[in-house]
């Protein structure tokens, strides 16, 4: 399950990151929920740090702020895709 989440920072800036399945295994061993409970038991906390997961892994072993003082950074989050998306002319 892929899961993209845009962040706003304080600064205007925004980010996409998307949750693969290694951030989803770190939620299910944080909340003790499993996958097929995250559409109806998900929170702002949950989206948060499942974003947070992805940009670490994606950091690609370079140094990231910790999660609480990464958070204190956050001025909104969406969840999905809302790129439009191409259709080819020939369809």
């Amino acid at each position: 399950m892929k899961l993209p989440i845009t962040i706003e920072y304080n600064d205007g800036k925004q980010a996409t990151y998307v949750a693969q399945p290694p951030e989803w295994a770190k939620w299910e061993r944080k909340t003790g929920k499993i996958i097929s409970q995250a559409q109806s038991a998900i929170g702002i906390d949950d989206l948060m740090f499942l974003a947070y997961s992805a940009m670490k892994r994606e950091s690609g072993g370079q140094p990231v702020k910790a999660y609480e003082v990464w958070c204190e950074t956050i001025a909104d989050v969406q969840v999905g895709d809302d790129s439009p998306k191409v259709i080819s002319e020939e369809a």
